[in-house]
């Protein structure tokens, strides 16, 4: 035994699906069209990036802010001494925002190649000349190659803005 869900529509000629008139759906189709044309156009439409220069002085901030962040959490004492642990919420904070500019024009894994490598070194100079910390030959070694590789990365990588 055949029913009408086994042969189409009653009638056969597609003047009737699913219980709704033709025609019927017409305004919600007509809708839904005009709203998938408008979210179409807005795909195409550029998005405004910051010019290169400027994600790199946000670069320079996060590393700056990073850096000053933890040297504050060295001397804060596990974050019990209210001053520098409010510069390490602080800094940390500014890092991150800045990091977050800089990755609207510069790719991340450049972004952050140079926002550790960098950081690196320069926290090792800061734990040398204001803390005291002795720097053997491997660590001296160890940094510079650090920092040519933010180099290597920098200037031969074909990373591209997203």
């Amino acid at each position: 035994m055949s029913g009408p869900s086994d042969h189409g529509p009653p009638g056969g000629h597609g003047s009737e699906l699913f219980g709704v008139e033709p025609g019927a759906h017409e305004p919600l189709a007509d809708l839904a069209a005009a709203a998938g044309a408008r979210i179409e156009e807005s795909m195409h439409v550029p998005v405004p990036r910051p010019r290169r220069w400027v994600a790199y002085a946000f670069l320079a901030l996060a590393i700056v802010a990073g850096v000053t962040g933890t040297s504050a959490l060295s001397v804060s004492g596990g974050l019990t001494r209210p001053g520098p642990a409010a510069v390490v919420g602080l800094a940390y904070l500014v890092c991150f925002l800045a990091m977050t500019r800089a990755l609207r024009a510069i790719p991340i894994g450049l972004v952050y190649a140079i926002w550790s490598g960098v950081g690196i070194a320069l926290i090792t100079l800061i734990g040398w000349r204001l803390f005291g910390q002795s720097l053997d030959t491997g660590e001296v070694v160890g940094i510079a190659l650090i920092l040519a590789g933010v180099v290597v990365i920098h200037l031969f990588s074909d990373a591209r803005a997203h």
